[in-house]
């Protein structure tokens, strides 16, 4: 299934699944921490049971020995018993009750419930050891009751005597299960009243995420205007919304340059082959001096079609991570290098200033390559006789060590009307005085100077001549993709 009905059961599966696995997350944290506190809260009750019973023997067992401190041999059982179960004061959960000879003889007058049952009683008389503190469930009223049977005897009264003590636990525990339960209500009412708010954030969040989808669904490359609306949030979506959109104008950018530069080459190209098909077209094979004049401007309209297609295949390769290859580079051996070469381009006064004997990171072919353009430049426009410069300079700019390579000429110099679009591709000036050339050279340079990290800038005056000036940084090992500058 496509289509938009398909994209919205999309979108909302990635709702659901964010909704899903944040209340998943919280469920299980809010069953984890339930789980964990109640757990806790029954094992400390059952300690502080067992606890309290045991005070409670050994409350009884102080009274014991602190009535024979004072009564003496005339104390009996059934007058420590009276008076043990007298001074006792049961808890809320508590229960006590005196046994003498194996009869239920006394138990306070207020307390939670009771222990002389008959079929309590069997129970308590079955676990009693003589001599002993045995600590029990006994069975009241249907419930399990934790229980403490506490042996008594005394040297002055042989009848035996039996202390019981029982805290009624399951009371507490119904408490501890009502917190559960209110608990367990509150925990499910805040995952419905998180999935609620949940549904709204969410819807809200996903807006733009929407709007992305559906504009990247209808731009095409004839309609490259559409943008995504901004939410006017401060969020990652409101940053994938921006980013979206200046991509678009990259895109869109890039496209216009495209088509200029396709349009560009189209119209260089079918000037040289109008120019060859034409001179064949009018070529007379009968007369000699005809094919021969024919033949040689078809050879220069090739040659030009070819440095043309040269310097397209260099600019297409201006994006790629080789384009350049840095290496270390002595620049004062370079000008030397450079210089031999561009000095032979035409009859100048070639000068060369290189006051600079440093090692610096760059890519030795390409800044001949931009050298030798600049100086053919500077010949095409200017007069025999006339001076070219190529300095090489080492300089500090804002605390950072740069080149500078840069070439001057005597001839007619730009207009400054010119000099905006020079770099341009297919951009060209008066032609006066010089060949015509593919308006690509001062690109390539453009290109070459800004893989090195660096950039060119032009100087001129009409009648006064040109200072074309190649800035870059000494150390380019940081350079790595052109793409990232």
């Amino acid at each position: 299934m496509n289509g938009p009905l398909s994209k919205d059961l999309s979108a909302r599966s990635v709702r659901v699944r964010i909704l899903s696995t944040m209340l998943a997350f919280m469920a299980g944290g809010l069953l984890i921490a339930g789980f964990v506190s109640y757990y806790v809260q029954f094992t400390v009750l059952e300690d502080r049971v067992n606890a309290e019973l045991l005070q409670e023997v050994d409350e009884f067992q102080r009274i014991a020995e602190l009535r024979q401190s004072d009564v003496g041999e005339d104390e009996s059982t059934e007058d420590l018993m009276r008076a043990a179960i007298q001074s006792a004061v049961p808890g809320e959960h508590e229960a006590f009750l005196a046994f003498l000879d194996d009869r239920p003889q006394f138990k306070p007058q207020e307390q939670a419930f009771e222990l002389g049952q008959p079929d309590t009683v069997e129970q308590i008389l079955a676990a009693h050891e003589p001599g002993q503190t045995i600590f029990t469930d006994v069975i009241v009223d249907g419930e399990a009751v934790p229980a403490a049977i506490a042996s008594v005897e005394l040297y002055s009264d042989e009848t035996p005597g039996t202390f019981v003590a029982a805290n009624k636990i399951q009371s507490q525990r119904e408490q501890i299960w009502i917190s559960a339960i209110t608990y367990t209500v509150v925990s499910l009412a805040t995952l419905l009243a998180s999935a609620l708010v949940g549904l709204v954030v969410t819807g809200k969040l996903m807006r733009p995420i929407g709007d992305l989808r559906d504009a990247t669904r209808e731009i095409t490359i004839y309609d490259l205007e559409r943008r995504v609306p901004d939410p006017g949030t401060r969020d990652d979506v409101a940053a994938l919304a921006q980013n979206f959109n200046r991509m678009l104008e990259r895109i869109q950018e890039g496209y216009a340059h495209q088509r200029q530069f396709m349009s560009d080459v189209s119209h260089e190209l079918r000037t040289p082959l109008t120019i060859v098909r034409g001179t064949l077209e009018t070529t007379d094979p009968e007369d000699p001096a005809d094919v021969t004049e024919g033949h040689e401007i078809a050879l220069d309209e090739l040659d030009r079609m070819n440095n043309l297609v040269t310097d397209l295949s260099t600019l297409a390769k201006t994006g790629r991570p080789d384009f350049v290859k840095f290496k270390d580079v002595n620049m004062a051996e370079f000008a030397r290098t450079a210089f031999s070469r561009i000095e032979h381009l035409g009859p100048r006064e070639w000068l060369l200033d290189s006051g600079t004997d440093v090692v610096a990171q760059a890519d030795e072919d390409r800044l001949t390559q931009a050298v030798v353009q600049l100086a053919a430049n500077a010949v095409r426009y200017s007069e025999p006789d006339t001076k070219i410069e190529l300095k090489i300079q080492h300089m500090t700019l804002s605390g950072q060590s740069m080149i500078m390579v840069g070439v001057r000429d005597e001839g007619i110099g730009i207009a400054g009307a010119d000099q905006a679009r020079i770099f341009e591709r297919f951009a060209r000036v008066s032609e006066s005085g010089g060949e015509s050339g593919s308006g690509l050279g001062l690109a390539i340079v453009k290109a070459i100077a800004e893989a090195h990290g660096g950039s060119v800038s032009l100087t001129s005056r009409p009648g006064h001549g040109s200072t074309f000036t190649m800035i870059f940084p000494q150390d380019n090992t940081h350079v790595t993709d052109p793409k990232e500058r």
